[in-house]
C-alpha cells in the first residue's frame, strides 16, 4: 500500500486551483487545525534553508527537546521530509498520515499540500515540542503560511530563482519571502543580501516584530580543513563563541549562525533552556546531506543549483585548497533545464582548481542535455578537458577514486548517492 500512496502522490501536479495559502488554510481546517498546538518555527529563503532548518532541530534536539523537522525536496525517499529527532516518518505511518489527509480534505490539492498536511497530522499527534518548518515555494502564497501561530519566522539567503512565480528582482522575491511574518513575532533574517534585507527589515518594522540580522559582521572564519570548519559568532546572543562544523561548506557558517539566533532568541524569551556544551555538539554532529557533503574519501557533494548557490561553492572550494594541500580535481556537473545554467558555469570556470569536467544528465523530465552543457563550459574554459556521460552511473565508474566535487543539482546528488551504491557492491 505505502509504494502505491507513493505513485499516486508522485501523479498529483505540483499546483491546482487557488494558492498553496488558500488551500493550505482550508486543509488544516478540514483537519480540526492540527498546527494549534505546535510551537512551530518557520523557515523561508532562497538558499540554505534545509541547512538552517537541520541545525535548528540539532540544536533542539540536544537540549531534549521532541522537534519534528519538515523540509523538502527529498534526495532518496519522500519519508526524508518528516522526521520526529531525526529519524524519517516510517511507511505504517506515512500511509497512516496520508488516508487521514485524504479523509478529511474537501477539495483539490497538490503534491505540497498533502505532504503539509500529513505532516502537522503526525506532529500532532505524536505531541512534539517544536515543529521545524520549511516552506515550499516563495513564503507569502505557500501552504506552510496557513499556520499563523509561529514562534519565530525565519528567512535565510535571498536570490534569483523561480523568477517566473515570485519575482524578477531581489525586493520582488525579498517581499514574497518576507509574506511569513507574522504581527509581533520574532525574526531572524539573513542580512547578507542587503537589498533583500531591507524588504524583510521593512516588513518587520510595519508589523512590530523584532528583527535580528545575520550579516558578515556576525561570523569570522577561523579555520577551514578538510572535514570541518571552526568559526566565531558575535551579535546581542554570542560574544565571539567559537563552533566547530563538519563541513566544508563556507555558507553554512551564515546557516548555523541564523540557527544559533534562533534558538538563543527562544532561550531568552523563557521558551527554551539552553546547556552551551550540547548546543556546540550540536553544530558538529549535524549533517544536512547534500550541502558540501564529504560523500565518501575524496568525493564532495553540493546540491547548489542557481548561481548564488554556485558562488558560495566555489568560493567553499576555494577556501579549502588554500588551507590544505590537494591536487587538482575533477568537477561532475549536470543541472536542469529551468536553471540559469549558463551563468552557473561561467562561475564554475572561475575556479582554477579542476583538472577535467565530467558533465552528465539528471533531472528526469527537466534535464538539459549532456551536449548542451559541454558546449556551454567549452565557451567559457578552453584549457580544461571536458568529457561527456550518457548518465551518472557511466560517471561514477570512470571515477579513479581521486579529489572530486560534484554539484549544480539536488537530483545529482542523489543520483551519485544510488551510482556509488551500485559501484561498491559490484566486485566484477
Amino acid at each position: 500500500m505505502y509504494n502505491e500512496i507513493v505513485n499516486s502522490l508522485d501523479s498529483i501536479s505540483q499546483f491546482a486551483s487557488s494558492t498553496g495559502l488558500e488551500r493550505g488554510r482550508q486543509l488544516l481546517h478540514d483537519m480540526n487545525n492540527p498546527e494549534k498546538s505546535l510551537k512551530i518555527i518557520h523557515v523561508a529563503g532562497t538558499n540554505g534553508k534545509g541547512s538552517v532548518c537541520a541545525y535548528i532541530a540539532g540544536i533542539l534536539q540536544h537540549n531534549g527537546y521532541k522537534t519534528g523537522l519538515f523540509t523538502s525536496p527529498h534526495l532518496d525517499d519522500i519519508t526524508e521530509r518528516i522526521r520526529i529527532n531525526g529519524i524519517m516518518i516510517s511507511q505504517e505511518d506515512f500511509e497512516e498520515a496520508y488516508w487521514y489527509v485524504e479523509e478529511h480534505r474537501t477539495q483539490e490539492l497538490a503534491y505540497f499540500d498533502y505532504l503539509f498536511g500529513m505532516a502537522m497530522y503526525y506532529y500532532s499527534k505524536h505531541d512534539v515540542d517544536y515543529v521545524v518548518m520549511e516552506t515550499g515555494l516563495g513564503g507569502k502564497l505557500d501552504a506552510t503560511n496557513a499556520v499563523d501561530n509561529p514562534v519565530v519566522s525565519v528567512i535565510t539567503t535571498i536570490s534569483l530563482e523561480h523568477t517566473a512565480i515570485l519575482g524578477d528582482t531581489i525586493e520582488k522575491i525579498a517581499n514574497e519571502k518576507a509574506g511569513i511574518i507574522k504581527p509581533g513575532i520574532p525574526v531572524v533574517c539573513s542580512g547578507i543580501v542587503k537589498e533583500a534585507a531591507d524588504v524583510i527589515r521593512k516588513r518587520a518594522a510595519d508589523f512590530g516584530c523584532d528583527c535580528h540580522v545575520v550579516d558578515d559582521n556576525t561570523f569570522e572564519l577561523i579555520q577551514n580543513t578538510y572535514g570541518y570548519i571552526d568559526f566565531l559568532i558575535h551579535n546581542e546572543y554570542y560574544k565571539n563563541d567559537c563552533f566547530r562544523l563538519s563541513t566544508n561548506a563556507l555558507y553554512q557558517m551564515e546557516n548555523a549562525s541564523i540557527a544559533l539566533t534562533v534558538c538563543a532568541n527562544l532561550c531568552d524569551r523563557g521558551m527554551i533552556k539552553l546547556d552551551n556544551k550540547a548546543v556546540s555538539m550540536a553544530m558538529y554532529d549535524t549533517h544536512w546531506a547534500g550541502r558540501m557533503e564529504l560523500l565518501r574519501d575524496n568525493l564532495y557533494v553540493d546540491g547548489a543549483h542557481n548561481p548564488q548557490g554556485i558562488q558560495s561553492f566555489v568560493d567553499s572550494v576555494n577556501s579549502l585548497y588554500e588551507n590544505s594541500r590537494l591536487d587538482k580535481a575533477t568537477l561532475l556537473f549536470s543541472v536542469v533545464s529551468d536553471k540559469n545554467y549558463d551563468r552557473m558555469i561561467k562561475i564554475l570556470c572561475s575556479c582554477k582548481h579542476f583538472r577535467q569536467i565530467y558533465v552528465t544528465i539528471t533531472g528526469g523530465v527537466r534535464k538539459l542535455p549532456a551536449d548542451i552543457i559541454k558546449e556551454t563550459f567549452e565557451a567559457h574554459i578552453k584549457d580544461t578537458p571536458v568529457y561527456v556521460f550518457e548518465s551518472v552511473e557511466e560517471a561514477m565508474k570512470k571515477w579513479d577514486n581521486r579529489l572530486m566535487f560534484a554539484t549544480g543539482s539536488l537530483y545529482l546528488v542523489g543520483d551519485v548517492d544510488r551510482a556509488l551504491e551500485g559501484k561498491e557492491n559490484n566486485h566484477d
